[in-house]
Parts: C-alpha cells; structure tokens; sequence
C-alpha cells in the first residue's frame, strides 16, 4: 500500500475544507456556510454537530467571502506609538480585549504620529477596515479627510475635535490645575513646567497649569521641553536645574519625563525630593508607584479611554466626544494632601 510523502518544512499547511466538515457532521455544505455566518438560522442540534465537526478537523473558515458579500471585513486598525511607554501598551491591552469581545479582529498600526499615519490610509482603506482607533492625537486634516473619503470611521484619544472626528480625551486642563492647586498648597512658589512636544494633551495640561497659576497671583513658571521620554525628562531638568534659578515645584507632561526629573534632581543635583523640589507627573505608569519613583501623578482611566473609544465607534454619530476625569494619585513627591 503506497503512502503519500510528508509534507516538506516550509510547505504550506493544508487546511480542512468546508465540504469535509458537512461530510463529517453529516450536512450539506450551505449549513457549514450557515453556521459561521453571524444572524444566519441554524438549529441547536444541527450548530453543535457542524462546530464539533470543525473543531475536530481543525476547520477555519474563510473569512474572505464573508467581506466581499457585506462589505465588511470585522477588522479594527488599531494605531499606537511610543511602546516606550506603558500608556500605549496597557491601551493596546485594553482596546484590543474589547474588541475580541465583539468578535472583531485588530490590526496593529505602530506609527509614532498622525503624520505618518497621512502615508498609510490609503494601505488602510485597501484592507476594507471597519474603523480606525488611533490612541495618538490626530494633529493633521490630511489625515481625517482621507479617512472620512474612505468611509472610515476613525476615534482618537486626546485629541481636538475637527470634522467627523470621534474623540476620547481625558480632562487634561482640570489636572493642570489641580496639579498647580497641589503644588502651592504644598508651599511651593517657583514653579515650572517640563512640556512634551506638540500635542493636545500636552497644550491642555499646559493650559491648566498655567491659567491657574495666574488665577492664584504667581508669575508664570519656567518651562523646558522635555519631549515624552525618561532620557529627555532627565536632560531637561538638568538643564532646567543649572540655569541658576531652581525651581521648588514641577508639573512634568507625563510620568516617564518626571521619573527622569526625580533622577536629575537628586542624582546630578544631590537635592531632596520632596524637601527641596515636589514634582507630579502625569499618566500613573505602573513604575510611578515602584518604590523608588514613589510619583505623584493622575491616573488616566484607561478602561474607560478604551470602552469609550470602542463604544464611540461602533455606534455614536460622528463628531461625538467622550470625557474622563482624571483621578489625583498622591504619592511621596509632594509634601500636602489638597483640601
């Protein structure tokens, strides 16, 4: 009796097809079709023996006919940037787990602006996208255009809101004032602020922190840009630090920058935190509340930032905006709990 020859390493896999699983279950090819067809009617019984019968042969349906019958592919792309920081990630977690819950698959899209998300919307809309989640602020028309063109509905974190934009933000400008309140209530009085580069987050923060400085009778702080980056915090306090005038409090543009800030000071400076200088940052990374950093900063929902995001694109008409509070975190940089 002849045997047919194994299969060759880097030979495609062959796959069960839909005929053999009706075979087994004792069906007719249609029924299989039926029964992975989301809304189609198929009985109890009929369902449990097509499905125990794929999953004997390990059967995947295509998911090919399925797009081009409803125009649909059930694909999410999910943009992301920075997977330097744990924001981006734990966001990616979170976005990507409810959209399994729905049944729909992501497509990753690691890019580290909207700028360069203008280069690939049209390698987006080829794929027959249902939607686009873009955790990083969306700063160019281009780009929303070109999607709303595509029939793309697109949902951005932080960011402004302009044509048929959807947005989820958290309420950046209250925390910039919270973060002043903290900081004079806790003594401070020269103050500064370590600034990101341009982004709608980071101008609100700013916004925040400054207006309510003004609001309280002192002058504005001084401010360095510090980008998003651990290595850039800690050159931007350095330099912030050797100007001859040192600050007693610093608001920093996310946690990242303010854990190089907490190093500067005391490493390069051999200053005291909170005795000298009290800092807050601005995210809650988890390394915020290691031992070590020991950061005051604000806790971005990030379930609801991606509840939000997923809900607003499935259903909210466009235009539509979330807001979520941010939550105060005290920690050991900051010297007085607010009133």
């Amino acid at each position: 009796m002849s045997r047919s020859p194994p299969p060759q390493p880097g030979a495609p896999r062959a796959h069960a097809s839909s005929t053999a699983v009706a075979r087994r279950a004792g069906v007719s090819q249609s029924t299989v079709s039926r029964v992975f067809s989301a809304g189609a009617a198929v009985s109890a019984d009929v369902r449990e023996r097509v499905l125990k019968a794929a999953a004997e042969l390990n059967y995947k349906p295509n998911a090919l006919p399925a797009i081009l019958q409803t125009g649909r592919s059930g694909i999410v792309a999910v943009v992301v940037g920075g997977f330097y920081n744990p924001f981006f990630t734990e966001f990616l977690r979170c976005v990507t787990s409810l959209l399994r819950e729905q049944r729909l698959e992501t497509m990753l899209v690691d890019t580290s602006s909207d700028d360069n998300l203008d280069d690939i919307v049209g390698e987006l809309s080829r794929y027959r996208i249902d939607g686009v989640i873009s955790s990083l602020a969306i700063r160019s028309t281009r780009v929303a255009r070109k999607l709303e063109a595509a029939d793309i509905p697109i949902v951005a974190v932080n960011s402004k809101k302009f044509g048929n934009l959807r947005t989820v933000s958290t309420d950046n400008r209250s925390a910039g004032a919270v973060a002043a309140d903290l900081l004079i209530d806790g003594g401070c009085l020269k103050l500064a602020y370590l600034a990101g580069r341009e982004s709608t987050a980071q101008s609100e923060r700013e916004r925040g922190f400054l207006k309510r400085l003004k609001e309280r009778h002192l002058p504005e702080p001084e401010r360095a840009v510090a980008g998003f980056s651990y290595e850039e915090g800690y050159a931007a306090a350095v330099e912030l630090l050797s100007s001859g005038s040192r600050p007693d409090g610093i608001f920093c543009v996310n946690d990242l920058v303010a854990i190089g800030a907490l190093d500067a000071i005391r490493l390069e400076f051999g200053l005291s935190v909170p005795g000298d200088v009290q800092v807050v940052g601005f995210d809650d990374i988890p390394m915020a509340g290691w031992r070590g950093p020991n950061l005051t900063t604000f806790h971005q929902d990030m379930d609801a930032l991606a509840a939000g995001s997923v809900a607003l694109l499935a259903d909210a008409p466009a235009s539509q905006s979330i807001v979520v509070p941010p939550r105060l975190v005290l920690r050991g940089t900051t010297r007085q709990t607010p009133v």
